[in-house]
């Protein structure tokens, strides 16, 4: 029975809801040379080989994006091992304030998301929503503590989306079709732009949640999104790059059996543009950006009486971030090399319904790493940061010095062992001075900071690679958002207890284990394998709370012959952390997540290619997650397989 109930997962949805994807193309593009020991940019701030990288290092190509049939950054991160994403909306992205983000080693806003090296986090949120997946060469992940190069935000790692910068001269015309979403774009590429256009269509969505008997329907309505890329190299080393997305009426309705709103629903429009000015002198080996991120988000509230007004403070918010940063690499000697940089950073949050709370902070980093090969295999790089962060109404000042040690130990020719201890820091979010309707504050909150441990082994062949890595890190005054109520605190008059506050919630710990695998058999087969063991924990109240899934497993194979190529995908996490609400007085763990996915092509010649994109083949109910802002939030994945045509 069993055995009958798996197939019917797997096959039916092929027989009911397949689908087509056809790319019409000026060119040729041409095949990229698959090598396994890649080039690592963002882990030391140069270039080096994965092999040579004293850290956990993870590299997903435009070929991977284009193999795998990745729709969205989230989707090519969801397949990282030790990466948790979590996403609230069938975009794959953000509702309103409700801002997805990316977990590396089971720490919340602790991960630092760049393109092309300029920062896209806001208000200590990293959400990768807004930049299109097309658009992407490859994203590098660094994994481990990384504020000595990179400053606040990058306690659990580091996420570097890489554009494309030009190229042969191509026009790509693609359409979607689906259940989900629906839509198109426009590519143009040549010697020294890329511009895409497009637009997406997302059909409504009703969330099959646990729903604990709420006598109401969740459903998220639907919404289109357009998405804008541009690349122009003005010179040798000079490029800009500006991306815009801007979602149009995505939100939530609350119905009860017979479509009358039970509550108050809610509506967003979220606009985000991001430019950025790099300046990359490979000769003098000088690396400068300049970029600017903005984010306004304008919600509204339907009331159960028909009414619409404008929504709470917190999903009417316009938030910004400028940022500089320049490095320089030093050549002392045949051993020894010097990086140095300088990062200035300006942050904003502002209320669209109160203009007197905005804010802003300004801060600055100095930082410096040293690397000195011993021998042909023994290397050291020792890293020293001073961050200084300006005072202001929200925050006061504070001045961190974050040492970090790292190792690299060559066995032979294919294998290496490193080591990696570093100290890390993260401010509070920017807003932290007010509650999340603007109308309490906490004066005492202090910047999580901590230190991060880990040793592994990396082996690269011709055809295959091997990591492993055993880490630990402990983190000091973890931020959370808690009601007074649960606090067991009094608010201020006037105040209800329900409102939420940001706090120091306390310690933050997690080991864990992680081992990747990936295999090459000849020019057809190619499969992939990794798994995560690790106990993320964090003291609330005086007792240590489960705070992610204590394993995760991602699996993959592809199989390529002539003009056909196809892939299936497995993410696996399990021993979820429990559920916010309780159920007959008690808390629950949420059910394992499981993704499988698969992706068939076709390629009949070079200016053609038809893909059909199978997602969610087991037809589950995948929650993603259920607190957030110390609210039960009950959010759950796309349940439904959606086809696209393109």
């Amino acid at each position: 029975m069993l055995k009958q109930k798996l197939m019917s997962s797997l096959f039916l949805p092929f027989l009911f809801t397949g689908g087509l994807i056809c790319q019409a193309k000026a060119v040729d593009e041409g095949l990229d040379e698959y090598t396994l020991d890649t080039i690592v940019v963002t882990a030391q701030r140069t270039e080096t080989r994965d092999l040579n990288t004293p850290a956990t290092t993870t590299v997903i190509t435009a070929k991977d994006i284009e193999n795998r049939g990745y729709l969205s950054v989230f989707d090519a991160l969801d397949q990282t091992v030790g990466i948790t994403s979590y996403n609230y909306s069938s975009g794959q992205g953000d509702n309103g304030s409700a801002t997805g983000r990316v977990y590396v080693r089971g720490l919340d806003k602790g991960t630092l998301i760049l393109v092309n090296g300029a920062p896209v986090n806001l208000n200590n949120y990293n959400s990768p929503a807004g930049i299109p997946i097309s658009a992407v060469e490859r994203i590098e992940i660094v994994k481990g503590s990384n504020s000595v190069l990179y400053g606040s935000e990058a306690m659990g790692g580091v996420v570097n989306i890489i554009t494309k910068q030009g190229g042969r001269t191509k026009n790509t015309a693609s359409v979607t079709l689906g259940d989900v979403n629906t839509g198109g774009e426009f590519t143009s590429q040549g010697d020294k732009y890329l511009v895409s256009v497009g637009r997406e269509y997302f059909s409504t969505f009703h969330d099959s949640q646990i729903r604990y008997n709420n006598p109401y329907e969740t459903i998220r309505k639907k919404f289109h999104k357009d998405n804008w890329f541009s690349s122009v190299n003005f010179a040798p080393n000079l490029t800009m790059n500006y991306m815009h997305t801007k979602t149009y009426g995505t939100g939530m309705d609350y119905l009860d059996e017979k479509g009358r709103r039970k509550k108050p629903g809610y509506q967003y429009d979220d606009k985000r543009d991001h430019v950025a000015l790099i300046y990359d002198d490979k000769a003098h080996n000088l690396k400068s950006n300049l970029s600017y991120h903005r984010r306004r988000i304008d919600g509204q509230q339907f009331l159960t009486n028909g009414k619409v007004s404008r929504s709470g403070a917190s999903s009417n918010i316009i938030l910004s971030r400028l940022n500089f940063d320049t490095t320089k690499q030093w050549k002392l000697s045949d051993q020894g090399s010097l990086i140095t940089g300088v990062t200035a950073d300006r942050e904003k949050y502002e209320e669209i319904v109160n203009r007197a709370h905005a804010i802003t902070r300004d801060s600055l980093g100095l930082y410096t790493s040293y690397s000195h090969e011993f021998s042909n295999k023994f290397s050291v790089v020792l890293g020293l940061r001073a961050q200084f962060v300006k005072g202001n109404k929200a925050d006061s000042a504070k001045n961190a010095y974050l040492p970090q040690l790292q190792t690299l130990y060559k066995i032979d020719e294919q294998t290496s062992w490193y080591t990696n201890i570093g100290k890390s820091f993260e401010m509070p979010a920017i807003n932290s001075l007010y509650s999340m309707g603007g109308t309490a504050r906490n004066d005492n909150l202090k910047p999580q900071e901590g230190w991060s441990y880990e040793t592994g082994i990396k082996r690269v062949t011709d055809t295959s690679t091997f990591k492993a890595a055993v880490f630990t890190m402990k983190m000091d005054n973890k931020f959370a958002w808690r009601t007074y109520r649960d606090l067991g605190l009094t608010p201020p008059p006037g105040i209800d207890p329900s409102t939420s506050i940001q706090v120091n919630l306390g310690e933050f710990r997690n080991t864990g284990l992680e081992v990747e695998y990936t295999k090459r058999l000849g020019d057809r087969w190619h499969y992939n394998a990794g798994f995560t063991v690790q106990n993320p924990e964090a003291k609330d109240a005086g007792v240590w709370v489960q705070e992610s899934s204590r394993w995760q497993m991602t699996t993959g194979m592809q199989y390529g012959i002539g003009k056909f190529h196809s892939s299936l995908n497995l993410f696996w996490a399990g021993d979820r952390e429990d559920a916010s609400k309780k159920i007959a007085g008690k808390y629950h763990p949420m059910r394992d997540k499981v993704d499988l996915n698969a992706v068939l092509s076709y390629t009949p010649d070079q200016h053609s290619s038809f893909k059909l994109n199978f997602y969610n083949l087991l037809n589950r109910d995948n929650v993603i997650r259920q607190r957030e802002f110390g609210a039960p939030l009950q959010l759950v994945d796309d349940v439904h397989l959606y086809v696209l045509m393109r």
